[in-house]
């Protein structure tokens, strides 16, 4: 079986609300994607959208039906992306505390959506804080 690593930056993330879709898959590390921005959606959710910045997550060695099964809850298809709501695409992110970089999917938000989407950016890129700081409100 061929595996690929996925960087996770939000609900897929241990202990949030979907990660059930990673309950088989290995935890690698923790990790950092830069050249991106962590955005909260007005919806509830994070997004990804690409420019200045830094994303803190986790990444996961996955299989190919744990990668489409993700697909599918992320509505991206594979055949016409531009008419999905996340894209994924292959990213270097480097592993913590490893220092290393390596190739990991990522899902960012459809940069032609992005214009219409409502949304607010995520002080230093990471998702669990946000929510920390979001539920006490």
């Amino acid at each position: 079986m061929k595996y690929q690593l996925l960087f996770v930056y939000g609900t897929l993330m241990n202990g949030l609300s979907a990660h059930t879709f990673l309950i088989d898959s290995p935890f690698v590390s923790h990790g950092v994607l830069y050249g991106a921005k962590l955005v909260h959606l007005r919806d509830g959710f994070p997004g990804v959208i690409e420019g200045e910045g830094t994303v803190f997550g986790e990444v996961y060695r996955v299989d190919e039906l744990t990668l489409k099964a993700i697909d599918l809850f992320e509505e991206f298809n594979e055949l016409f992306p531009e008419e999905s709501f996340y894209i994924r695409k292959l990213k270097p992110v480097r592993l913590i505390p490893m220092n290393e970089f390596v190739e990991a999917w990522v899902y960012v938000l459809n940069p032609m959506l992005v214009e219409d989407l409502d949304f607010t950016e995520v002080p230093f890129g990471n998702w669990r804080e946000f929510l920390k700081k979001f539920l006490k409100m």
